[in-house]
């Protein structure tokens, strides 16, 4: 299989496109202006593609901050299938795939923990282990729109690092008249049924209802949506790689393939959303919106496959080797493996996720210029989970039961490799039930709960000037976050002292079929009736209650702000300046763990940030057309991750040495802290056409990663015998330490055609390409692993056609290699090398603009139009410096028909 040193990912034409877009923009500015000299042009309302264009343009525009904005087509229709999605075409901000989905952002090459995620402007809870919002929670059917701060200012209460994502509600007092809509979706997906019984269609339908009561005073807008998509998916996976292949003498360099795995996997994931908004406006003076977000998620899954174990020490060995030399280094490409011993896969895992948000806002202007505002939010988040697992195969280990000709081709260019096996293991007089991998157990099943509640309180006041300052406020915020996480994990043994078990037939299931990697098939059945009818418990198995803690967080928050309105010569400039005042108290609680025996920790801490903020905006208009200059510069923070915050340690006293030495959670961690500067050049030629280029650099002062330091072992448990010398040990633990840039380069281009030639009316483009690197270690100095989330190269690239009812649009984005943050075993966070990848997206649609149909629209949408493989390689490189390919998986082309309806 091709490596990365002899394959390299070339990113998008859409980069040259954004430059010729923006140059050919810059450029058409006068002639598009010119246009209208002769006479005012009526008015047009837009609606649709180029509506929806039309006011994103219009937020980034006027905004004092530097933003990207999205806005809905229309009621209930924003322009992708998923948030996240449409998120991820913003210039600067990516998306990492979670099972075929676009679920966490990241934002100008920082991690998703590095953001905050808003709704209606308040912070938001996670069903994630740690903060980072999984977008796929909230339909996108029930937002009005999303905006991005890219710089933040001092009345911006939770604010992120690297960025602010708001997702907004519509307020139904500034919509005028009754708007009811209404759309529905069948959804196919393009990689089949892969598990018999499991769908490989579904649907999803929404309704929104938007109305104004009492003169205009009270509106009210409701939507409901509803999804059932299917989940199809096909991967494969190896172990590691490594020499010691027990070859002819000669080839100790070769590498080979130490273990792997084949898997189908099929899921049903349903999901309901309800969004409320309740707008009371009794005069020009008061107005009061109460907003409510509740959602439910239910995933369900199941995995049939196979793996196998082929490491040196074994008794595994090769017939037929095939070694091929690729990029310097020798790879044992082909051949059959003897002795092997294949463990066949059957798990069953579920999720359940809710959500709840709601907020009170309370706006009152007063006397002599000044306006009061208040806000009250609560938000929830709370998820379960189980995972479990199912071995069986051909007799348990060393039992020298064992496939003599399992053969395998690795290809040398894309693709999957084959693998075909020499004996029937989908036959159940052969395939039993037993602990193939001698892993001291024959099943598990594993428990993770999360739950996360956040309360908030705001109350400001602002008061209007004249002169140099437009406008003065203040305010104070206090909230409190309190996130726990549990995982219960069942070891299970078979009956009768673990003999082997043939599965009844009574349970078993049509085949599963491999055969697109070579493997006919394996043995299918139902492992959660199996667990019940073969398998006894086993004791709790005490090495995951390091995954059991609880952290509270309690922020009092004070803030100045001042409005900029001035002028520079005859430069007009606005803007902001302002400074926070921060203070928190953190506690968290945990498990220390020693030779088995597990009691409870405490552990906190508290810190002050004082965080100064500066946005200006210089209106170039006379002399560069309609051109703004922004500056931007801040003292931002991100606070750690809540798991690196646990109290939990596991610890123990060397019986040699008699010192402490462990590892754990660190509850005294402080912040990410960093000096962001931005300056950002903004052309507008038309509401629809603009282009721009950014540049921002982040100087972060520290980052948190795994340390050996001192510990003060006074106090903790000792279930051994040994004596320690003393209570000063060691540990290894997350800290703050040594820090570095981030720093990039974002161009942008937006344009309606018919600026260029009146006959493309209709016609349009959006391109964006941004260019982003760092210079820090995310595992201290000396370590060479990329950030997690930096890819180098972002690129979006969207054309669309709109007119006369009629449209059509393709996006194509683009995403360079990054290291990113992945589920590893037992659901814990582990880190992945994945590959660059572009996906394509295609819809068409129709809308009668008139007669009995009107207003209803006809939509066709295909999502991963080319089947985009998700490909990752090992984290470590051979010694030539070569990788080796990890994971390649495929979720199939989405292809949804439908149609919406408003009234």
């Amino acid at each position: 299989m091709a490596h990365p040193s002899t394959r390299r990912a070339h990113p998008l034409s859409v980069t040259p496109i954004a430059a010729a877009c923006a140059a050919l923009l810059w450029g058409g500015g006068a002639m598009a202006q010119d246009s209208t000299q002769d006479g005012a042009p009526s008015q047009v309302v837009v609606t649709g593609i180029r509506g929806s264009i039309e006011s994103s343009i219009a937020i980034k525009k006027d905004a004092d901050n530097i933003v990207e904005a999205i806005t809905a087509e229309d009621i209930g229709k924003l322009p992708d299938t998923s948030i996240a999605e449409s998120i991820a075409r913003l210039p600067g901000l990516t998306a990492q795939r979670v099972a075929g989905r676009a679920q966490v952002i990241s934002l100008r090459g920082l991690a998703p923990d590095f953001g905050v995620t808003l709704l209606n402007g308040r912070e938001q809870t996670s069903t994630s282990n740690d903060r980072s919002a999984e977008f796929d929670q909230y339909p996108s059917e029930l937002l009005g729109g999303v905006t991005v701060y890219k710089t933040p200012d001092a009345a911006m209460t939770a604010a992120g690092l690297s960025g602010t994502i708001d997702l907004r509600a519509v307020r139904p007092l500034d919509r005028r008249g009754r708007t009811i809509a209404v759309n529905l979706r069948g959804e196919h997906n393009g990689n089949g049924k892969l598990n018999n019984g499991w769908s490989d269609n579904g649907g999803r339908a929404s309704i929104s209802y938007i109305d104004q009561f009492m003169n205009n005073t009270l509106g009210i807008a409701v939507g409901y949506a509803h999804l059932d998509s299917p989940g199809q998916q096909k991967e494969y996976k190896s172990w590691w790689w490594g020499d010691q292949n027990k070859l002819p003498p000669g080839n100790e360099d070769v590498v080979g393939l130490k273990g792997a795995e084949v898997t189908a996997t099929s899921r049903k994931q349903v999901r309901d959303g309800l969004m409320a908004v309740i707008d009371y406006k009794p005069n020009r003076d008061v107005r009061s919106v109460l907003d409510l977000y509740y959602s439910q998620f239910d995933q369900k899954e199941i995995m049939r496959g196979m793996m196998w174990n082929s490491h040196q020490w074994s008794d595994v060995t090769y017939s037929n080797p095939q070694i091929q030399t690729i990029g310097g280094t020798r790879l044992l490409t082909g051949g059959a493996l003897v002795n092997l011993e294949p463990i066949v896969r059957n798990d069953y895992n579920s999720r359940k996720d809710n959500l709840f948000a709601a907020g009170f806002n309370n706006n009152v202007k007063l006397a002599k210029r000044w306006t009061l505002d208040s806000d009250l939010s609560y938000s929830s988040a709370k998820r379960k989970e189980t995972t479990s697992e199912t071995y069986a195969g051909l007799g348990p280990a060393g039992s020298h039961v064992t496939d003599n000709n399992f053969q395998f081709q690795i290809p040398v260019g894309a693709g999957l490799p084959r693998f075909t096996p020499s004996v029937d293991f989908t036959n159940p007089a052969i395939i039993r039930l037993t602990d193939v991998g001698g892993w001291g157990h024959d099943a598990t099943m594993h428990h993770p709960i999360v739950e996360d509640t956040l309360g908030a309180a705001k109350l400001s006041a602002k008061h209007e000037m004249d002169g140099f300052f437009r406008d003065v406020q203040a305010g104070l915020s206090y909230s409190q976050r309190e996130k726990s996480h549990e995982d219960v994990s069942q070891l299970y043994a078979l009956k009768n002292n673990r003999a082997i078990t043939t599965v009844g037939s009574d349970i078993i299931q049509p085949t599963t079929s491999l055969a697109w990697a070579g493997i006919p098939g394996v043995l299918t059945f139902d492992p959660i009736a199996a667990i019940d009818r073969y398998y006894d418990k086993m004791p709790v198995d005490t090495d995951v209650a390091q995954q059991d803690w609880s952290v509270t967080e309690k922020q009092t928050l004070g803030y100045l702000r001042l409005g900029i309105d001035t002028a520079l010569g005859k430069v007009p400039v606005r803007g902001n300046a302002g400074v926070q005042y921060v203070h928190v108290n953190q506690q968290a609680e945990g498990k220390a763990v020693n030779n088995g025996v597990i009691t409870d920790i405490r552990g906190g801490s508290s810190y002050n940030d004082v965080l100064p903020s500066l946005n200006l905006n210089f209106d170039l208009g006379n002399y560069v057309g309609d051109t703004y200059l922004r500056f931007g510069a801040a003292k931002t923070v991100a606070r750690p991750r809540m798991s690196d915050m646990r109290a939990g340690i596991q610890a123990g006293v060397d019986q040699t040495t008699r010192m402490w030495s462990g590892s754990g959670g660190n509850p005294k961690l402080e912040p990410w802290r960093a000096n962001s500067y931005d300056l950002s050049l903004e052309h507008y030629i038309s509401k629809g056409s603009y282009v721009s280029a950014a540049y921002f650099f982040k100087d972060l002062k520290s980052y948190i990663y795994n340390q050996q330091r001192e510990f003060d072992y006074t106090g903790f448990p000792n279930s051994s015998a040994v004596v320690p010398l003393q209570s000063i040990g060691t540990i290894n633990q997350p800290a703050n330490g040594q820090g570095g840039f981030v720093r990039g380069i974002e161009l942008t281009a937006s344009m309606q055609l018919n600026m260029l030639w009146n006959r493309l009316d209709g016609f349009g483009l959006q391109a964006s390409a941004s260019g982003t690197d760092s210079s820090i270690h995310p595992n201290g100095p000396g370590t060479r692993e990329k950030l997690p989330g930096l890819s180098g190269v972002v690129a979006n690239l969207t054309a669309f056609y709109e007119k006369n009812g009629f449209s059509a649009r393709i996006s194509e984005r683009y995403r360079s290699a990054f290291r990113g943050e992945v589920t590893g075993l037992f659901a814990q966070r582990a880190f992945s090398e994945i590959r660059a990848e572009r996906q394509i997206d295609v819809q068409i649609g129709y809308e009668f603009q008139e007669g009995r149909f009107k207003n209803l629209g006809l939509l066709l949408q295909a999502n991963n139009l080319h089947n985009q493989p998700y490909q990752t390689m090992q984290g470590d490189p051979f010694s030539s410096g070569a990788y080796a390919p990890e994971r390649y998986t495929t979720y199939g082309r989405q292809i949804l028909l439908g149609l919406n309806y408003k009234l």
